[in-house]
């Protein structure tokens, strides 16, 4: 790919996950003002019965999928019609399983049944729409691709309102739009995939590297599951869903501001670090790998620090007064968390995908996932929603350690020391000059201005030459 295009492609995924991330914050600040913590935490707590049925079903076909494209590019429309074929045996085999949950005696049965169609079917369309952006992506289909990621959430923010306003649907107004925003772009880009494919067909040796690579994921998705999910079940469980709702505005609040970057990053850098792997370059990899650990450092750190620093500002202004209660303490707490989450899985996750040593994450995740549930038990009954939240902290924090440790014996990236410290570095003047104007003008946004201008101007004076050449090749 010509640098050209790399550059285009580049400002194209950029700027629409900045209007996604737009949309995102507009849809927390809309819901935590027109739904009560109640609603909210209901359809939260339905969020996680359908991430559970993803990755228990369809996170580790997609993931195969998207690994083995270049490898099977040449077998492009086998390799496509191998991929759908295999994903609705899948979906075949959720609906036998979910068939016979009918017969399993139930504590609760009518709330449970009543559940499960909604639960199977979101999980079913979701995962087809997610299926079909991994193929834009690793395709260089940019532009659908980006259309997709601006026009679902768009679309899902469009229908919660008017379920809610206008046919007065209160509490299942956002089930309903999430089951039919997906639905509807899944339709549209399975046609636009297929159109013009003829020839080809199933090949079992797609579909073996599919199982021998991705089966063992599910392991890894059902311990991610755990991290990322057990901590609103279990306060549902002991605290009601008024408490997830005022637990989960404030985490994915701070996962979309923290994440969404790292999420571009991932969408630019991957593709490139897969291409290169598959050509043999190790050389050209490790100074990727080593690129993307600075992007951490001078991009993904700094923004953490200006979220725990200005907590309070920011949970106000997009997080309704009901959800507030505890923001200032959950907020710092999760900043750190989705640091550390997405240094694993936007960085160090990339060595084992990369040497196909996927079965080594389940091994860790699961050794993180037994402290977390072990600590949400012990925590969230003494210490409520902050209990939660240490115990995601420690947990994350022990995944990334012995992550960091182990990935090292597969691929060794050099960690820029001199970039790292100079970043400490310019994030403490940042954080000195904006305190003194605060105290002095008794200004928020002065001082949230003073932060990001000081440590702009020092990191491009200082910390850019490092980073130029790879910003050159992959951003512009």
């Amino acid at each position: 790919m010509s640098k050209g295009l790399i550059g285009k492609r580049s400002i194209i995924y950029t700027l629409s996950k900045i209007i996604s991330a737009i949309l995102s914050l507009l849809s927390i600040s809309l819901f935590t003002r027109i739904f009560d913590a109640d609603a909210y935490g209901q359809y939260l707590l339905f969020i996680s019965y359908v991430t559970l049925i993803c990755s228990l079903f369809f996170w580790w076909h997609r993931l195969s999928v998207y690994r083995y494209y270049h490898k099977y590019k040449d077998q492009y429309s086998s390799f496509l019609k191998t991929s759908y074929i295999s994903f609705f045996i899948i979906v075949l085999v959720l609906l036998s399983a979910s068939i016979a949950i009918y017969f399993w005696p139930f504590e609760n049965q009518e709330l449970i049944f009543g559940l499960i169609p909604f639960c199977i079917f979101a999980a079913i369309f979701k995962s087809n729409f997610d299926l079909n952006q991994s193929l834009f992506n690793i395709s260089r289909r940019d532009y659908l691709f980006c259309f997709n990621i601006i026009f679902r959430p768009l679309l899902f923010v469009s229908l919660s309102l008017i379920f809610h306003q206008y046919l007065k649907i209160y509490d299942h107004a956002l089930m309903y739009a999430f089951i039919m925003s997906f639905f509807l772009i899944a339709i549209i880009s399975d046609f636009l995939i297929f159109k013009n494919t003829l020839v080809g067909g199933f090949e079992k040796k797609i579909i073996t590297k599919f199982y021998s690579y991705g089966f063992p994921l599910t392991g890894l998705f059902i311990f991610d599951y755990i991290l990322t999910f057990s901590d609103r079940l279990l306060i549902g469980h002991y605290l009601g869903s008024e408490m997830v709702g005022m637990y989960g505005a404030n985490y994915d609040l701070i996962k979309m501001m923290v994440l969404f970057g790292m999420v571009i990053q991932g969408y630019i850098i991957y593709p490139e670090l897969n291409k290169t792997f598959e050509k043999n370059n190790i050389i050209e990899v490790k100074k990727l790998m080593t690129f993307n650990l600075n992007i951490f450092a001078t991009v993904f750190l700094p923004l953490c620090i200006f979220i725990i620093y200005f907590n309070d500002s920011i949970s106000s202004l997009f997080i309704g007064n009901q959800f507030t209660r505890q923001s200032s303490e959950l907020i710092p707490i999760f900043s750190i968390i989705f640091l550390l989450w997405g240094l694993k899985i936007h960085h160090i996750d990339y060595i084992f995908q990369l040497k196909e040593k996927t079965s080594v994450s389940m091994y860790i995740l699961f050794f993180g996932s037994l402290i977390n549930l072990i600590l949400n038990f012990i925590l969230i009954p003494r210490m409520e929603l902050i209990g939660a939240s240490y115990a995601t902290l420690s947990s994350y924090f022990m995944i990334l350690l012995v992550s960091f440790i182990i990935s090292r014996n597969f691929l060794k990236v050099k960690i820029d020391i001199h970039i790292i410290a100079k970043t400490i570095i310019f994030l403490g003047f940042g954080l000195i000059f904006s305190n003194i104007l605060g105290r002095y003008f008794q200004n928020e946004v002065l001082s949230m201005i003073a932060f990001l201008v000081i440590y702009i101007t020092l990191t491009f004076k200082f910390n850019y030459y490092s980073l130029k050449p790879f910003l050159s090749k992959l951003y512009f």
